[in-house]
């Protein structure tokens, strides 16, 4: 089930998805880009996140939004 897309170049794109493995939701952050014929095609660059891993990677994440404006 797809949640949403980040255009990265024109060809590239990140998407968001929710995937069933082996019996267990997954949301799945993957680069995929667009073939010669127009299809998007997933890549292996990407990870695979189960529901208990979320809140800890979106509070990660929160974390490094805060600090891209830091100075060095």
């Amino acid at each position: 089930m797809l949640i949403g897309k980040i255009d990265v170049r024109a060809k590239e794109k990140i998407l968001v998805t929710i995937r069933d493995v082996k019996k267990t939701r997954m949301i799945d952050v993957r680069v995929h880009h667009t073939s010669d014929d127009g299809e998007m095609v997933a890549t292996p660059a990407g990870i695979s996140l189960s529901e208990g891993q979320i809140d800890l990677a979106v509070e990660l994440l929160k974390e490094a939004k805060a600090r891209v404006g830091e100075k060095k």
